[in-house]
């Protein structure tokens, strides 16, 4: 009770009274445009569509690399994101996982070394895939007629790999960045 009486009694007081008598700075004026932004009114270099298109194709090579059928890639967390930056240019993110790995259920409560071994086995075979479909990726930005990018900007491809706690991960990088300087024409790999 005593809680909400003095709570209704503050809700009274002017708000320079609850600060010790110190006034606000007044507001800066809002604009239309911030800093290194556009009006509502101006079209985006690269439109939304555009992007979503890229990075469903982007999806279906990832999901193509290694074996399509039997042991391929598998894109995590929703499919690739695509941004433009300008100044900068397109950057596109992926979490994949380089097979389909098996997991702990009500039926399978371990994993096998022989499993283990296998899944490391099938991840180190698919790095050079990934590498080669990330290189193909890049070109293909680079050459597309509807991603329009000025010739400073670059293309980047940047995929997080996705491991189990169990997985042995000697010789498999954490994440794999293409990038493409457009001036260079000429995909850089960086695995780390």
């Amino acid at each position: 009770m005593r809680l909400a009486l003095f709570l209704a009694a503050v809700a009274f007081v002017p708000a320079s009274a609850q600060i010790g008598g110190i006034k606000p700075a007044p507001a800066a004026p809002v604009t239309a445009k911030a800093a290194g932004a556009g009006t509502a009114s101006e079209k985006p270099p690269v439109p939304l569509q555009t992007m979503g298109a890229l990075e469903k194709e982007m999806d279906g090579r990832l999901s193509a690399t290694g074996s399509p059928i039997n042991d391929p890639c598998v894109v995590q967390g929703g499919g690739t994101r695509g941004l433009y930056i300008d100044g900068f240019g397109a950057i596109f993110t992926s979490d994949v996982e380089l097979v389909n790995t098996p997991n702990f259920g009500i039926f399978a409560t371990t994993i096998s070394p022989e499993q283990r071994a296998s899944v490391h086995k099938r991840k180190l075979a698919h790095v050079p895939m990934l590498q080669q479909t990330m290189r193909d990726m890049v070109l293909s930005l680079s050459a597309a007629s509807t991603l329009k990018l000025a010739d400073t900007d670059q293309i980047v491809v940047a995929v997080r790999l996705v491991y189990r706690p169990w997985e042995d991960l000697t010789g498999l990088p954490g994440q794999m960045i293409m990038r493409l300087d457009r001036r260079g024409a000429i995909p850089k790999m960086e695995v780390q």
